[in-house]
């Protein structure tokens, strides 16, 4: 069984998948691959050369140019093909285990839900994922514009199997994780 975990920007997704691990689930976290694609310096110089950006503060460079559609389309176009590459790679291995959970930001935003099982969606008040982004260092403009690409909560919690709130402590996130655990 696949199991998507979605949720906007700041809403406890990596948390929830930090627990899985933890509880010996096997989980795919495709913020943790494309971290992975940026910390290793041939994939990055790929990617960085094919976007025309240099290696000397990328990052800055890519927060600047993604709010231009066109540059996104384009970032998109180049990371999406290598991420799939890689879940394609890691699936496999993990399929003699059940359920396996997949963390998937843009699970909506890109039209993949219909390649899971069940759907779980991580739901949080926008002050409460806001505060938690800002603590990860990054700015307030940062978290505008990434909110700003995903679709609305309330759509989310409708297209979703299971909704877990998250407004309040990792321990209450835990919790109500074993408690649905316990209803999967």
């Amino acid at each position: 069984m696949h199991i998507a975990i979605t949720g906007n920007i700041g809403s406890g997704k990596s948390e929830a998948i930090k627990f899985l691990t933890r509880l010996q689930f096997k989980c795919i976290s495709s913020d943790k691959i494309i971290s992975d694609f940026y910390n290793n310096l041939e994939i990055r110089t790929n990617i960085l050369d094919r976007l025309n950006i240099s290696q000397k503060n990328y990052k800055k460079e890519i927060l600047k140019k993604l709010p231009d559609e066109k540059f996104n389309r384009k970032l998109k176009k180049i990371i999406y093909p290598k991420l799939y590459a890689k879940k394609k790679l890691i699936t496999p291995k993990y399929d003699i285990h059940k359920p396996v959970f997949f963390e998937i930001p843009l699970l909506f935003e890109e039209k993949l839900s219909q390649t899971f099982d069940l759907i779980i969606f991580i739901q949080s008040d926008i002050n409460k994922r806001k505060e938690r982004v800002l603590k990860r260092g990054v700015t307030s403009e940062y978290f505008k514009l990434m909110d700003g690409k995903q679709i609305n909560q309330n759509t989310k919690y409708i297209l979703s199997d299971y909704t877990i709130q998250n407004n309040s402590s990792i321990l209450n996130l835990r919790l109500n994780i074993i408690k649905l655990l316990n209803i999967l």
